[in-house]
């Protein structure tokens, strides 16, 4: 073989090399570009994405993405969650310990959820993948801790202006359901105030001795009237442009020994604060036990979706000029992106859809046209019963989209003409007040502020019986004086004094966003 036929050979097989080389590279810059077209979809085109998602409530009705509305949610998102439901109210705290979390969190735990060893902030993630995305500056503000980062917004939280330009949403309140048969039966009184209430049940109890005139529900007991004193039930209240926990209003104390008078009338018993369950007070409702139950302003038409021989009806004004409405919330159940989350481009996507109007309609309310149809005047009718929880669980509608509803979203859903929920409502809205600046000021978890906070709550659920109990008012007022000391004794003046330092701050940059 002469010397141009070896180099020859030599460069055929260069020649070959490297074509098999870029053949390689091609294939391989194939691979990557399917797969990351795939991840850009959210899904491929034959299965979506599966992300698993914990739900912090053991209480949650649904415990699988299934029926119509889920599959419809996958068909717009391309994700599929895997749920998995808490069975103790302690279970998100362990995972978070083990470090073995889902790829989303629903829970109502804030403090806990906002931290950005666990979740991933939603003003990172969302300008990468979802850039077209915005937030209202106030409700990014509610949802913002101390590193300067907000991990969820949180559902049920509207802005004043936005309450105030929908006129057909009305504000959960707390509310009074009555039995419109025995009303009826003696005589229809008016209902204008606490001692017209108190005449009512005196009436009752005359009339109906078998009956208890009030039944209060467990997680109920007190709102109705700390509304009709214009007290605030937990937390922080302004007093004068200070805060003060709750118990130190003189306006809870009234309230306090309100109830007590109740007790001491005979119009509500004993029995009744040791009840924990409002479903067994419910149940005494509907077996006709009871006159009266306190409970939401929805209370009635809930009752009524259960009742077949008789109504009830709602006491929808206001029984006293100080009667209020203090909104201090800034939101409840959030949707957090973990860290751990492995396809963190296909869950901004279903976040996305979620929080976009068509979304949390489509989860919340169903198929419009179909499910739902839009009134003319502004509000949702449906053509299902919105109550029916077996409705909604065939449908899988509802519950889906109450993570990611706004506080208008939710009560707008509520809204029926001559309803009595809607009835309560209208009246209602008129004494709200607005301060979510309140809601802002939140110890962290395991702080000195948190212990002092929890200790102080857990002594009131086991010495506030002290004052609804008292034999006469006399002592009922030493109880209350008994659990102020006890209070202050556990550091109600130091949790005040933190308070104090966040609160002008966040007030300030809260009503700056308001104007």
């Amino acid at each position: 073989m002469n010397k141009k036929s070896k180099l020859l050979i030599i460069l055929l097989t260069i020649l070959s090399l490297v074509g098999s080389l870029l053949a390689g590279c091609s294939n391989n810059n194939s691979e990557e570009t399917a797969a990351t077209n795939q991840t850009k979809q959210g899904s491929s085109s034959d299965e979506p994405v599966e992300l698993t998602m914990f739900v912090d409530a053991t209480w949650y009705p649904f415990q699988e993405w299934k029926g119509e509305i889920p599959e419809l949610i996958t068909k717009a998102t391309g994700v599929k969650p895997k749920i998995t439901v808490a069975t103790d109210p302690k279970q998100l705290s362990l995972m978070v310990a083990s470090g073995d979390l889902p790829d989303i969190v629903l829970s109502f735990d804030f403090q806990l959820m906002s931290d950005g060893n666990i979740s991933l902030p939603y003003n990172e993630i969302f300008p990468k993948y979802a850039p077209n995305v915005k937030f209202d500056p106030i409700k990014e503000l509610v949802n913002t801790v101390d590193d300067g980062n907000y991990y969820a917004i949180r559902n049920d939280f509207s802005t004043e202006k936005e309450w105030k330009e929908n006129p057909y949403a009305h504000m959960m309140v707390p509310g009074l359901a009555l039995r419109q048969d025995i009303l009826k039966e003696i005589g229809n009184p008016e209902i204008k105030t606490l001692d017209d209430l108190d005449t009512v049940f005196e009436k009752v109890k005359q009339t109906h001795p078998d009956m208890t005139p009030l039944i209060l529900n467990p997680n109920w007991t007190r709102q109705f009237f700390d509304a009709q004193f214009g007290a605030t039930s937990g937390g922080f209240a302004d007093q004068d442009g200070k805060l003060v926990y709750y118990l130190r209003q003189p306006s809870v104390e009234k309230s306090m020994l309100y109830v007590n008078s109740l007790y001491r009338n005979g119009y509500v018993t004993s029995e009744n604060f040791a009840y924990t369950n409002e479903g067994q007070t419910e149940e005494m409702m509907m077996s006709e036990k009871g006159f009266g139950y306190s409970w939401t302003y929805s209370g009635a038409d809930r009752l009524n979706s259960s009742a077949k021989d008789f109504k009830f009806v709602n006491v929808a004004d206001p029984l006293s000029p100080n009667a209020k409405i203090y909104n201090t919330g800034v939101g409840g159940l959030g949707m957090y992106v973990t860290k751990n989350n492995k396809n963190i481009e296909a869950t901004v996507k279903f976040l996305e859809y979620l929080y976009s109007d068509e979304g949390w309609k489509l989860a919340q309310w169903g198929v419009e046209g179909k499910d739902w149809v839009w009134n003319d005047k502004g509000y949702p009718e449906f053509k299902y019963d919105p109550q029916n929880m077996d409705t909604l669980k065939e449908k899988g509608v509802y519950w889906w989209g109450v993570p990611t509803e706004s506080g208008v979203g939710m009560a707008i859903s509520s809204f029926k003409e001559g309803s009595e929920t809607t009835r309560q409502g209208e009246q209602y809205s008129k004494i709200i007040e607005f301060n979510p600046a309140i809601g802002m000021i939140t110890p962290k978890v395991d702080s000195e502020e948190s212990i002092i906070k929890n200790n102080i709550d857990e002594m009131v659920k086991t010495e506030i019986t002290n004052v609804y109990l008292a034999p006469t008012e006399k002592e009922a007022i030493k109880a209350y004086d008994e659990l102020i000391a006890k209070a202050e004794k556990i550091g109600m003046k130091d949790l005040e004094k933190w308070a104090n330092s966040l609160y002008p701050d966040l007030k300030k940059n809260y009503e700056e966003l308001a104007k």
